[in-house]
């Protein structure tokens, strides 16, 4: 898949929450925000490519991708200066310096709301 996308889980609360905040479009005004249970093309391809869409977001910019902390990093570097309570959340997530050792327990806890929710991995 080519141009600037996002890639996540659209039946998880805590990521469709995220999204929603974010307001990606502001940061990326060509961004497409994709469910990957609606791409099984895309999900098929990037986990060819190593990228398990279960274990975080896929954020491709101008040909690159940006995979699970990496990709909130991104996220939160770009949400700097667009507002007060919504750049400090973007960056607590993406830019603090523990991060990159949260990001992993973030994914933790989204698959245990998806099971208690009664809701499956991405296939």
């Amino acid at each position: 898949m080519r141009g600037n996308f996002l890639l996540y889980d659209g039946e998880c609360p805590a990521c469709r929450s995220y999204v929603a905040i974010a307001r990606l479009r502001q940061l990326w005004p060509d961004l497409r925000i994709l469910d990957a249970r609606q791409e099984p093309r895309l999900v098929a391809e990037l986990r060819g490519q190593g990228y398990e869409i279960n274990d975080g977001f896929v954020l491709s910019l101008g040909g690159r991708i940006h995979f699970g902390a990496e990709a909130t990093r991104m996220i939160g570097e770009h949400g700097r200066g667009h507002g007060g309570a919504r750049s400090a959340m973007l960056g607590a997530i993406g830019n603090a310096p523990w991060s990159r050792s949260l990001y992993p327990w973030l994914n933790r806890c989204r698959q245990l709301l998806l099971k208690l929710l009664g809701r499956s991995l991405i296939r």
